[in-house]
């Protein structure tokens, strides 16, 4: 297949605060000809209100939404991701700069790295610029490390296996649990030992709300929920 001209960028906007992109993540924005949004209405898009509030320069480009579904089938998601980069293949092939916005940052957890693999397939340049991803974001809000010494760092998606995953030293981040927070808690309230729990809903935002304790923690929350624990 002929090598495209175009450059597919992932560009991570963090979590909320416009104030924490990077130099770099403005750059390309600023740069770019065509900007991809997790969501069709970017009044509703959180990565584009975000970029937006830092490069208002953001509304003077070519803007395409896509909704990033939450499906579980793998071979359905593959089908999806495809579906997404063989929309935006015309625009590299004319040598565009495409930008695909991702809360947080584009290599933890993000849709950008199914895309960027099909690209590099098609010898896309593909860059990634990096943003501050939630339980960076959210240990700052809380004051506190992540972890000190020689101690772990564990990252927690599934919660299937929750007990197991808890039972790793180190401090424990528990993401994408919003809609499992009772489970969660009972599963926290039956450790053994001692820990410190913290959570924080909707970092950097208007509606952030930072919890202290188990307890604090409330039985229903939005999506955007990071759960840190502590030994």
């Amino acid at each position: 297949m002929e090598t495209k001209t175009g450059v597919l960028n992932g560009i991570g906007v963090g979590v909320g605060d416009p104030d924490m992109l990077t130099i770099k993540a403005v750059k390309c924005i600023k740069e770019s000809d065509v900007i991809c949004l997790p969501r069709k209405d970017k009044t509703k898009c959180r990565a584009y209100q975000i970029a937006r509030a830092a490069v208002p320069e953001i509304d003077q480009k070519q803007i395409i939404g896509f909704d990033f579904a939450m499906i579980t089938d793998k071979s359905i998601l593959q089908k999806k991701h495809q579906e997404i980069y063989e929309s935006v293949k015309e625009y590299l092939a004319e040598g565009k700069i495409i930008s695909f916005l991702t809360i947080g940052d584009p290599t933890v957890y993000s849709t950008f790295a199914s895309i960027a693999e099909q690209a590099q397939k098609d010898n896309v340049q593909v860059r990634i610029i990096n943003g501050i991803n939630s339980f960076c974001a959210c240990a700052a809000r809380l004051g506190i490390s992540l972890c000190e010494g020689d101690s772990s760092l564990h990252v927690i998606s599934d919660i299937e296996d929750l007990e197991m995953a808890l039972s790793l030293s180190g401090t424990k981040i528990i993401m994408k649990c919003a809609g499992s927070l009772p489970a969660v808690k009972k599963c926290l309230l039956d450790l053994k030992y001692p820990v410190k729990v913290y959570a924080v809903a909707d970092c950097g935002t208007a509606q952030e709300k930072v919890y202290y304790g188990i307890e604090e923690i409330p039985e229903n929350s939005t999506y955007m929920m990071t759960i840190i624990v502590k030994e």
